[in-house]
């Protein structure tokens, strides 16, 4: 187990991870897909070559992209570790750190989804997903700005790619039979950046960021970043600070994932909360504790 599995494993709420060999859940009669132990390393997934991962990204226009921003030489890395994470990065120019345009790691792993989802009497079924355990785009020759800010964990100005990175993964989740990926934002402006392609697989989750997101619209992903952070964004439901509290964000690509996210159940919890809970920003007393966790913090640390 790497830390970055032992992270997200650690933070699963809705799912548990199947161990196909060693699990006492009952899997017979279920048709299941094994990646060949014998496949190239130098292939992602076991099947996307160099070639086809730049033709994918190249259809979908995230070269075009990057031209624009002046990186016209790009070079791919891809690489499988021992843990079966599967690793794809880009680079400007040359291998090396500093030029390093996307670092995006993922894995395959069976999920059970909690019955607690889920009308009685309903027949729960395994969700084959791919799990994103890395995910970071930098720009080498950017830098921070009053427009575009740094967020707390960022330690590099992004490139504005997160579009093309879900439309890479959903081309991929396709041609490997997968019912869609998964990811577990650490902070909220990365559940805020995600909620453009992804949906929180707890309802309850997925009402309370929509309606932050609707109260607090008039303020920077970086301001509400930091009101998490500084408790100073008030739950007025329960008249205490709001708290984030990382889950599984789901892009689902199959049916049957889909008709999960479109049971009544789903839509009845959802609707339930996002219209009860209302929230309130002290932004002074925000930028005030800011203030002082930065005399002793750095924002990358965060």
């Amino acid at each position: 187990m790497t830390i970055l599995d032992d992270f997200k494993g650690s933070r699963l709420k809705s799912f548990t991870k199947v161990d196909l060999i060693n699990t006492d859940i009952d899997l017979s009669g279920i048709n299941w897909s094994f990646q060949s132990l014998i496949d190239s390393r130098e292939l992602y997934l076991g099947r996307f070559s160099e070639k086809d991962i730049r033709n994918i990204i190249r259809s979908i226009g995230l070269l075009d992209y990057l031209e624009s921003l002046g990186f016209s030489d790009i070079h791919f890395d891809i690489n499988r570790d021992e843990n079966y994470i599967n690793y794809l990065k880009m680079y400007w120019e040359d291998k090396v750190p500093e030029k390093m345009l996307l670092d995006l790691r993922v894995s395959e792993h069976t999920f059970i989804p909690h019955e607690r989802f889920f009308e009685d009497g309903f027949n729960i079924e395994p969700y084959n997903m791919i799990l994103i355990e890395w995910l970071s785009a930098q720009n080498p020759r950017g830098a921070f700005d009053e427009k575009r800010p740094q967020l707390p964990g960022q330690s590099k100005p992004g490139l504005g790619i997160l579009k093309y990175c879900f439309q890479l993964l959903h081309v991929v989740s396709g041609e490997v039979f997968k019912d869609g990926f998964l990811d577990i934002p650490t902070h909220m402006h990365g559940a805020m950046m995600y909620s453009k392609a992804f949906m929180f697989f707890d309802p309850v989750q997925e009402a309370i960021l929509r309606a932050v997101m609707r109260d607090l619209k008039d303020y920077s992903l970086a301001d509400v970043s930091w009101g998490v952070i500084t408790e100073t964004i008030i739950d007025l439901d329960k008249n205490r600070p709001a708290i984030y509290d990382p889950g599984e964000q789901i892009h689902y690509v199959s049916k049957r994932m889909q008709k999960y996210f479109e049971s009544p159940k789903y839509i009845k919890t959802f609707n339930k909360y996002y219209y009860r809970k209302k929230y309130r920003f002290d932004y002074e007393e925000m930028v005030c504790k800011r203030e002082e966790i930065l005399r002793t913090k750095k924002i990358e640390d965060l």
